[in-house]
């Protein structure tokens, strides 16, 4: 465990006079990332911050950031802090608001379950998604002149990602605002990214903060992996009864696996609650699994990327992986959740082929090793598209082929993005005139909307509503038969009207639904030229 020099927390305390009480006195002591960070970021620094899940990033990066809003005077929307889910704008929130209160420094959401702010005057920090700052920079724009500090929070899962990419252009935009306004000091705004797992931080932050300087904070000390491999899940109950282990998280791939994996695990651990957590499931359904979680002493959950980050579901004795992770950071995510507030991890993977088994063990060991391996990086072209009608929505005026050109460079060449800029022309998105490019009417239709502002691609859901109760259930979508399972119940096929099915509760055996899989491209692909289509 890396040492804490005395002085240097005293020191810190001392320059957080305005922030060391609320932010830190419940915790009674600083973290070796929160001393590392806070007083680069007092010192005005860019900052990428890589440091282990529960090590203090949050306040290590806000409290500073906190501390310079209060002593440089800083005034309207001056904050912005961007997440990868709603369910970490959420949590986040909850975690930050009340230290902010106590400063003077209101905070607030903006995203698709809270997709409005109040008209008059804009809280002092925002946190919010990708998509919902592109919708707020279009309609929004004046409130950027304020703004001085952007943070990145999960950085990973967005990066290397259309949303990510996405991400990365509304930065420019938002520099393009803030320089009509200059503030104070320097005229722009400081960059922090923060995440548990980074295998190159610096090529992260030249995506994200580059050409302005940066420091990067990796502080060592992650826990140790304490796992095995088991060939079934009545092992891992007489292992998890053996060990004392009373809380279970269990992650799925999919969200059909989600179904059929609770399916198995409930007769093991009758009488003890088996819930579900994943995206096709209500609002209502995902809470109550979350409340079982918190409350039960004894309780299994089995969930998709829906439970790897922002949610408290209580402490976790056993993390359980049902499917092979799709990388080693999402491994790391998810064993992460586990024994949050102790140095010692406890995952176990079940195998469901022959081959799964080195794989398995291949992940754990580099996980154990705290060395990640480089992942290649490539731009989705459909965020080229999708900006260029944000871009138009945000200045129905028009704006030069050259303000696109600097735009797009982080993404394509000059000839792809007029390749791109001339296609959607020739489709009448957008139109040319002298020299300039502006929003053809149905473009500002399609704005009005709401439709420009995500690239993440839609699929046919079912609403499914039980005719018993009235309730939503969850949702459904792809491939699915009369006889269905969700929300670890088996629902048979009343009646189906648009996308609302009526269902009512079926004794027997049944089949996961086909959930639709999120597609790699952005939403906005179809709108390329054919011959950038296979390009990034």
């Amino acid at each position: 465990m890396q040492m804490i020099d005395v002085k240097q927390v005293e020191l810190i305390r001392r320059r957080l006079k305005r922030t060391w009480l609320p932010f830190f006195t419940r915790f009674g002591r600083l973290t070796p990332v929160q001393v590392e960070t806070i007083p680069k970021i007092l010192d005005g620094a860019n900052v990428v911050v890589a440091s282990p899940t529960a090590s203090g990033k949050t306040e290590a990066v806000v409290a500073p950031v906190a501390e310079r809003f209060a002593a440089e005077g800083w005034r309207g929307l001056a904050i912005l802090y961007i997440v990868p889910t709603r369910a970490l704008a959420n949590d986040t929130l909850e975690r930050i608001e009340g230290p902010l209160e106590d400063m003077g420094i209101t905070a607030a959401l903006k995203h698709g379950d809270k997709p409005s702010l109040p008209r008059g005057q804009l809280p002092n920090c925002l946190i919010t998604t990708p998509e919902s700052l592109d919708s707020l920079i279009c309609r929004r724009s004046h409130a950027f002149g304020t703004l001085r500090a952007v943070i990145l929070d999960e950085i990973h899962l967005l990066d290397n990602t259309y949303r990510g990419d996405q991400l990365r252009l509304l930065l420019w935009r938002l520099r393009k605002l803030t320089s009509l306004k200059p503030q104070a000091s320097d005229g722009n705004f400081s960059i922090h990214l923060l995440s548990a797992t980074l295998s190159e931080p610096d090529q992260i932050a030249q995506r994200y903060i580059s050409p302005c300087p940066y420091e990067i904070i990796a502080v060592e000390g992650g826990r140790e992996i304490d796992y095995c491999i088991l060939d079934s899940y009545e092992e891992v109950y007489h292992l998890a009864r053996k060990r004392g282990w009373r809380k279970v998280l269990a992650f799925c791939n999919l969200r059909e696996s989600v179904e059929a994996v609770a399916a198995i695990l409930a007769p093991l651990w009758q009488p003890y609650p088996v819930v579900t957590h994943h995206g096709s499931l209500s609002r209502t359904v995902r809470e109550e699994a979350e409340t079982v979680m918190k409350e039960a002493g004894v309780g299994v959950c089995v969930a998709t990327s829906t439970l790897e980050i922002g949610i408290d579901i209580g402490d976790i004795d056993l993390i359980l992986l049902a499917e092979p992770p799709r990388s080693l950071s999402t491994m790391l995510q998810r064993i992460g959740r586990g024994n949050r507030r102790k140095g010692l991890i406890h995952a176990v993977a079940v195998v469901n082929a022959v081959e799964e088994k080195p794989l398995l063990e291949a992940m754990f060991e580099t996980a154990d090793s705290g060395v990640l391996p480089a992942e290649s990086y490539a731009p989705d072209l459909s965020v080229a598209v999708q900006q260029i009608l944000s871009y138009l929505y945000q200045n129905p005026k028009g704006a030069p082929e050259t303000e696109f050109l600097e735009l797009l460079s982080p993404l394509c060449s000059s000839r792809e993005a007029r390749r791109i800029l001339r296609n959607l022309r020739q489709r009448s998105w957008i139109e040319s005139r002298l020299g300039h490019w502006l929003a053809s009417s149905r473009l500002m239709d399609f704005g009005e909307k709401g439709h420009i502002h995500s690239n993440i691609p839609d699929s046919q859901t079912y609403k499914v509503l039980d005719i018993a109760s009235g309730g939503e259930i969850g949702t459904i979508s792809g491939v699915f038969d009369d006889v269905f399972i969700l929300a670890q119940s088996a629902w048979q096929i009343v009646s189906q009207a648009g996308n609302i099915i009526r269902a009512r509760r079926f004794q027997g055996t049944a089949s996961a639904p086909v959930f639709q899989r999120h597609k790699n491209a952005g939403a906005f692909h179809s709108l390329l030229p054919s011959d950038l289509k296979g390009v990034g």
